[in-house]
């Protein structure tokens, strides 16, 4: 086993694994947020070494492998992002999407992966390395089953509660909690909040808390993001022809937590298309060894996809 390191970025929060002969360590930093002025890259690269400080590195690593939320979409920023983090860790750096990392960590194999946070990627990866790619489009064209697309759902059904157009939800209430207040100023601050998707994503754990509780309104949400996320994975196990066990799909995020109201409307909606939903056998940052070590399917892909400081 050599030594490496692994970053699985995102806008809550930065991991950064570093792997070794004699164990593992992880380093825990703030995540990154883009600004419409920027390219992103300074931005992840200061939290990468805010992770990196909490832990002790080496000088040198065989192999960097970053799996990014937004990771830069222009080949020129990615190369630079990578050559920025060879420079810092001492060894070979691959910049990939979050969703690629997380496929090898949740399933080491052929299958469909939800990757479902504040957005929803969907990645389907055959036995040699072909994928479809589906969602990702972000929270005003897509991400269609994700905590921003609850959470939105929710705040939606709490204000026509509120308004007596819609039934009656223990939303209401939540968002009250949520906002600080439904008065113009409480509103006022909710809309130019520079975190306001992040906000309203965060809703979602209000959407599934009260589907826990019953509430019809809240149950209703879930059921829905279930059946979109579920469409997805069918689509996607369709276009890419995939049978038998690689039709298996997994999940990463918090979001679909075992027995919570979404996955269990997730697991019921899969099974009536004929997709077993199973349980991640690990979490993405233990993803980023197999990419590095050059293991199909995941070499193909990663060659596809990866973008390296000497690309």
């Amino acid at each position: 086993m050599t030594t490496t390191i692994t970053i699985d970025g995102g806008k809550s929060e930065l991991r950064l694994l570093l792997s070794t002969p004699a164990g593992r360590r992880i380093g825990v930093g703030p995540g990154f947020f883009y600004r419409p002025d920027e390219d992103g890259v300074d931005r992840i690269l200061a939290a990468v070494r805010g992770a990196a400080a909490t832990i002790s590195l080496p000088a040198q690593v065989a192999g960097v492998v970053a799996g990014l939320t937004g990771v830069p979409g222009e080949r020129a920023e990615r190369r630079r992002l990578a050559l920025a983090l060879e420079r810092q860790f001492g060894g070979p750096a691959v910049v990939v999407e979050d969703s690629i990392l997380a496929h090898a960590g949740a399933l080491g194999g052929p299958g469909v992966l939800l990757c479902v946070g504040t957005g929803t990627t969907v990645l389907a990866v055959d036995s040699g390395g072909d994928h479809v790619r589906l969602d990702g489009w972000g929270p005003h064209l897509g991400d269609r089953g994700s905590a921003y697309a609850i959470g939105l759902a929710g705040m939606r059904a709490a204000t026509a509660s509120h308004d007596q157009v819609g039934p009656t939800t223990v939303l209401a209430d939540r968002l009250v909690a949520a906002l600080g207040g439904i008065d113009l100023a409480s509103l006022q601050r909710y809309y130019r909040d520079p975190a306001m998707i992040a906000r309203t994503a965060a809703f979602a754990r209000d959407v599934l808390d009260a589907a826990a509780q019953a509430d019809p309104v809240a149950g209703l949400i879930c059921a829905h993001a279930a059946t979109d996320l579920a469409d997805a994975a069918r689509v996607a196990a369709v276009r890419l022809g995939l049978s038998g066990a690689a039709r298996r799909v997994s999940f990463s995020g918090r979001l679909l937590a075992p027995g919570n109201a979404l996955h269990r409307a997730l697991a019921a909606e899969l099974e009536a298309r004929g997709l077993p939903l199973v349980s991640p056998r690990a979490e993405p940052l233990d993803g980023g060894p197999a990419l590095l070590s050059g293991v199909e399917p995941y070499a193909r892909l990663l060659a596809s996809h990866g973008t390296g400081g000497d690309a």
